[in-house]
C-alpha cells in the first residue's frame, strides 16, 4: 500500500570505512579514519584528537571535505629521552 511506511529492519547496518577516509560525526565534526578493527572505528578528528567508536552504534557519515592545510596526517610523536639511572653513592663502612 502506498500510504503505509515500512518499519526499519531491526538488523543494524554496519558502516565500514577505509583507513584514511574522511568522515563527519555530529559531536566532533570532521576527521580521518585511522584504524578499523572488528567492532571499532578510530577517528582522528581535526579539532578533538583521536576517538574510538563502536562501529555499530556510531553516527559517522562519509565526507568529501579535505584535510585542513594546517593538519598533517601521520605526524610523528616526539619520543621521550630515557631517564638516566641515578647512581646511589656506596655506603662506606667505618
Amino acid at each position: 500500500m502506498a500510504g503505509r511506511g515500512r518499519l526499519p529492519s531491526k538488523e543494524p547496518v554496519m558502516k565500514r570505512f577505509e583507513v584514511g577516509a574522511r568522515v563527519i560525526e555530529p559531536t566532533y565534526g570532521l576527521g580521518s579514519v585511522v584504524a578499523v578493527e572488528d567492532a571499532y572505528t578510530r577517528v582522528q578528528f581535526d579539532e578533538h584528537g583521536i576517538k574510538k567508536f563502536l562501529t555499530s552504534m556510531s553516527r559517522l557519515e562519509p565526507s568529501d571535505e579535505p584535510v585542513p592545510a594546517g593538519l598533517r596526517s601521520g605526524k610523528p610523536r616526539k619520543k621521550r629521552a630515557p631517564k638516566k639511572a641515578v647512581e646511589e653513592p656506596e655506603a662506606s663502612s667505618s
